[in-house]
């Protein structure tokens, strides 16, 4: 088969031309409104992924072949680069979203802080990614549900640095759901305009 440039570049558009990882968004949920990121500290949310999973192969043996068959879907920790900010809200809100998990700094524990299951079942997230096109608009998206803060990174000091600081964090989560701007929203005034399935 001959090789031209022109169909490589014709079949890449017939697509949208390729999709840009630095094209996206990302909003970020805490159980209660004053753990969730705001829009200036979601805009800061300098790298994301779009989320994985796994299903894990189940090997049986018989008569000396290995057969494999579909085990558990995983799903692995999402991971997140925020820029800080010198108010550190958005590192503020993973602290105290931790706290409430795994109790006080100082290992105290009480009703709100590192308390009953019954509690801590309520102070699950949720987060959107949203890939962006070329046009601006939303192109695909993904929800991750049911996730809680797992690690929060630590920010570097340095006097020969003049770099803006920056942080990672580790969010663990039960599963996530794919929309695309195709698919119409429920009929519902507050659903999001891009709706998702499992």
């Amino acid at each position: 088969m001959a090789f031209a440039v022109t169909d490589f570049k014709t079949k890449l558009a017939t697509g949208g031309g390729g999709a840009r990882p630095s094209l996206y968004t990302v909003d970020i949920n805490g159980p209660i409104a004053a753990l969730s990121f705001s829009d200036s500290s979601n805009i800061l949310v300098k790298a994301a992924a779009i989320p994985a999973s796994t299903i894990a192969p189940l090997t049986t043996n018989y008569m000396g072949r290995a057969y494999k068959t579909p085990g558990f879907r995983t799903f692995d920790v999402w991971n997140v680069t925020v820029i800080n900010d010198e108010d550190m809200a958005a590192r503020s809100n993973i602290i105290a979203w931790m706290r409430i998990l795994g109790g006080a700094l100082d290992g105290a524990r009480d009703a709100t802080f590192g308390g009953s299951a019954k509690v801590l079942a309520k102070h699950e997230g949720d987060a959107t990614v949203v890939q962006m096109g070329l046009d601006g608009k939303a192109k695909q998206s993904w929800k991750v549900h049911q996730m809680w803060p797992t690690e929060l990174g630590e920010i570097a000091l340095d006097w020969s640095s003049d770099a803006i600081q920056e942080y990672t964090v580790a969010f663990a989560y039960d599963y996530w759901s794919h929309g695309d701007s195709a698919t119409p929203p429920a009929a519902t005034a507050t659903v999001a305009p891009i709706s998702f399935t499992a």
